[in-house]
């Protein structure tokens, strides 16, 4: 499908399958659709794929459009009603997005999944480094980050147990957009938070899976518990140790797609 046309940019979107429901999938910040795809594949119906401004195959926006969640929620809101979505799953800052359309439209989906919820009413501290991050970027070759990325100790303790995320991280880091990623880090960096005032989630009648987990500066689980207790509809789940889910992405996918079908 060719590029459409986004609020600020045009946004790059593609679609699987057919018939309904129709679903929405938006990845996070640094990421693609190619990394949401797999666990996009359990679910029936119509898949609706989108990379977020500045990511993947879509544009970047003028500077003066931002990139923080709000500018976000503008592109998943855009894509959403161009094809009908009913129901959504979001990754992070897409996540949070998600619940900032909520909190304006209650009822606007059938059904959410938010993987990763890191902010709400109140700024992300764990995004303190992304100016760093950022930086990096723009200094270094994709392949120079890789090896800096790779030897942090974070990740050290994280392949020595799973080995093999070795060769997905380098992966995930080699198709980042170079051009749109570091302007994302700031924007969401400085931006205020996604929903200044959570009241209005209280009406939202929708189920909604709440996925997270444990030891993620970035990605709090005490977010995900909150916004637990506040949807009515949530169904929270929380591993104990950082992306313990994606060790098996079949049994993830259909976690998410037997919510999101049913």
């Amino acid at each position: 499908m060719p590029l459409i046309e986004g609020p600020d940019a045009r946004l790059n979107v593609e679609v699987r399958g057919a018939g309904t429901p129709v679903t929405l999938f938006a990845h996070g910040i640094t990421s693609c659709i190619a990394e949401i795809e797999p666990w996009a594949a359990g679910t029936q119906g119509t898949r609706v794929l989108m990379d977020l401004r500045g990511h993947g195959a879509s544009d970047r926006p003028p500077p003066e459009a931002g990139y923080g969640p709000d500018a976000m929620r503008r592109d998943i809101a855009c894509v959403a009603d161009r094809f009908a979505a009913t129901r959504a799953f979001g990754v992070s800052v897409s996540a949070e997005a998600l619940c900032a359309i909520m909190a304006g439209r209650p009822d606007r989906f059938e059904r959410v999944a938010l993987f990763l919820p890191g902010a709400l009413d109140e700024p992300n501290d764990g995004a303190a480094h992304f100016p760093e991050f950022a930086a990096d970027l723009e200094s270094m070759t994709l392949e120079d980050y890789a090896g800096k990325a790779l030897a942090d100790p974070v990740y050290g303790l994280l392949f020595a147990k799973r080995p093999a995320w070795r060769a997905l991280v380098r992966q995930r880091i080699l198709r980042m957009n170079r051009d749109g990623i570091p302007r994302a880090l700031r924007g969401y960096r400085d931006a205020p938070p996604p929903v200044p005032d959570p009241a209005p989630l209280a009406a939202v009648e929708a189920p909604v899976l709440i996925l997270g987990h444990e030891d993620d500066p970035v990605h709090d689980a005490a977010v995900a518990r909150r916004l637990a207790s506040l949807l009515p509809g949530a169904t929270l789940r929380i591993w104990d140790e950082p992306l313990a889910m994606l060790d098996d992405p079949a049994a993830f996918a259909r976690l998410v797609g037997s919510f999101l079908s049913a």
